[in-house]
């Protein structure tokens, strides 16, 4: 049994270690939903989950590229489109 323990535990180490991007993705996305939860927070005034353009006045970043964000041209921003937005964003 410890030598399964043994070999299981060895094996999660070589793997994360041939892998490094698998934990910076968690930490870059943990950190996109953190930012998309602390704009709706402080922009969405009406708490409706969407940040319309006169909400979005109140962000100086997001008041310059709403209509980038805002992917479906509904004048709305969703948690979905401001997600896919920092994810792009982030690529760069």
């Amino acid at each position: 049994m410890q030598k399964l323990v043994c070999s299981t535990v060895t094996a999660a180490i070589l793997f994360a270690a041939t892998a490094p991007g698998f934990a910076d993705t968690d930490d870059a996305n943990a950190r996109i939903a953190t930012r998309v939860e602390a704009a709706f927070a402080r922009l969405d005034a009406d708490k409706d989950g969407r940040i319309s353009r006169a909400e979005a006045a109140k962000g100086p970043r997001l008041s310059r590229s709403f209509d980038k964000v805002d992917a479906d041209h509904d004048g709305y921003v969703s948690r979905a489109e401001l997600t896919a937005a920092l994810e792009r964003r982030a690529r760069r």
